[in-house]
């Protein structure tokens, strides 16, 4: 769903992707920042600071936007920029919600209800791994590109920085535990009726 706003917010992202262009950037090395800033930002949510830890998220997520983009205008697109993207990103993933998981653990931050507050963020990991494991298990098997559900990568993180914003993680992860086994069900659908 955001990735489609991405494309209408090009001309915002464009001229800043330039800027970086013009430094000789690597966009792969942009990566790079983008997965040790994520690591920040998993620090923060472990250290219960959540205010913190959402803004982090927020520019780890602006790494994520900003490498493609410069690899696009230095023309240095490869299919291996691409691995190495989608590689950080599970990456960053992890250490995100290890991150939160040690918080509920620790007490930093309340639990939700109805589950411990470790069991949701296991299952938001495993939620959050299976919506891009489905997409790229039935795209490798011939579905055509498998973009359905409302919880890819970008929704995610914005869900995730806007809770830790207001200081509702706990609610953040809920709804992502939600929306992504709901996707993960929605792609299952459709890989089925296009591939059987």
């Amino acid at each position: 769903m955001l990735n489609r706003f991405r494309e209408r917010a090009n001309h915002v992202i464009r001229p800043i992707a330039q800027i970086f262009a013009r430094t000789g950037a690597n966009p792969n090395a942009l990566t790079f920042i983008g997965l040790a800033v994520g690591a920040l930002a998993a620090f923060f949510f472990g250290w219960g600071d959540q205010l913190l830890a959402g803004v982090v998220l927020l520019v780890a997520g602006f790494f994520d936007v900003v490498d493609g983009a410069v690899a696009r205008i230095l023309g240095r697109e490869t299919a291996f920029g691409a691995v190495l993207d989608s590689t950080v990103d599970r990456y960053v993933d992890f250490l995100v919600f290890t991150g939160i998981i040690y918080a509920f653990v620790a007490g930093k931050i309340s639990e939700p209800g109805f589950l411990p507050g470790w069991g949701w963020g296991l299952l938001a990991m495993v939620g959050s791994f299976m919506v891009s494991y489905v997409r790229a298990r039935a795209e490798a098997t011939g579905s055509g590109k498998l973009d359905v559900g409302v919880a890819e990568r970008a929704e995610r993180l914005v869900i995730l920085a806007i809770g830790a914003l207001v200081g509702y993680t706990q609610y953040a992860v809920v709804l992502i535990v939600i929306l992504t086994h709901l996707t993960v069900l929605h792609r299952v659908i459709v890989a089925w009726h296009r591939l059987r």
